[in-house]
């Protein structure tokens, strides 16, 4: 039975890998639309990574799909955060966007701080908190149980760096999880909506906002949903009007 399932998970592997280089190839020859309905099969197989949501973008760009091109970019960047090829290409595709929306000036410790935070997702740090920890409890063990001086110095330096880390990504981690859970991204995807001051629709229009730029959700009550742009205004729009990115 064991040598079946194996037999047969790796099998799978093998034509999802197919399918990747089906829709690549399908890609690289410029059959845009074919290779999206292929990358598109393999996220309904239940199949995520970072290099398909960007080959996904990417296809999606050269069909002059701004909304969902800049989707999937955001999308590829929240499995690997700190993808060059992924950030150059959604600043491309940023630039296409009818609205230029300033971002609300972050002094250098938030900065720094922020880019620690995005070198890798919360689970990431998760796990290295949970690495150390382990490390400390094993050297404080071996430091308690050694007769030997040398080695009792040696293990108990271990210990304390391996603490010391731990503590560091148990920081960061929760830090990291929190910016996780706070934030709601999505993408608008109707051509132009009205940005409100109330959810309804004889509410103060502010301004309209365009498809393909980026919104932060904060609370939806109904039809509405309250989001925040990125230089700090809040406003209603229909909730019908963009697609979560989580």
């Amino acid at each position: 039975m064991r040598l079946l399932f194996l037999i047969l998970l790796i099998n799978y592997s093998f034509s999802q890998n197919s399918d990747f280089d089906e829709a690549n190839l399908l890609y690289n020859e410029g059959e845009y639309m074919d290779a999206i309905e292929v990358y598109l099969g393999i996220i309904d197989d239940g199949l995520h990574s970072a290099d398909l949501y960007f080959n996904i973008g990417n296809s999606y760009y050269k069909i002059n799909d701004t909304p969902n091109s800049i989707f999937y970019y955001e999308k590829a960047l929240l499995l690997d955060p700190d993808n060059e090829s992924v950030k150059n290409n959604l600043a491309y595709a940023q630039n296409m966007l009818i609205d230029k929306i300033e971002t609300l000036p972050k002094n250098q410790i938030t900065v720094l701080f922020d880019s620690i935070l995005s070198v890798f997702t919360y689970e990431y740090w998760q796990f290295f908190t949970l690495l150390f920890q382990l490390l400390f409890v094993i050297f404080f063990i071996l430091f308690f149980i050694s007769k030997n001086s040398v080695l009792k110095r040696k293990y108990f330096t271990y210990s304390s760096t391996s603490l010391l880390i731990f503590i560091i990504t148990l920081i960061i981690s929760i830090n990291s999880k929190n910016n996780y859970l706070k934030t709601d991204p999505a993408i608008l995807f109707d051509k132009e909506v009205s940005f409100r001051s109330e959810p309804n629709l004889r509410s103060e229009e502010i301004f309209k906002l365009h498809e393909g730029l980026k919104i932060n959700i904060k609370e939806t009550i109904n039809d509405w949903t309250l989001i925040e742009l990125s230089n700090g205004s809040e406003g209603w729009i229909p909730t019908i009007s963009f697609r979560k990115i989580k």
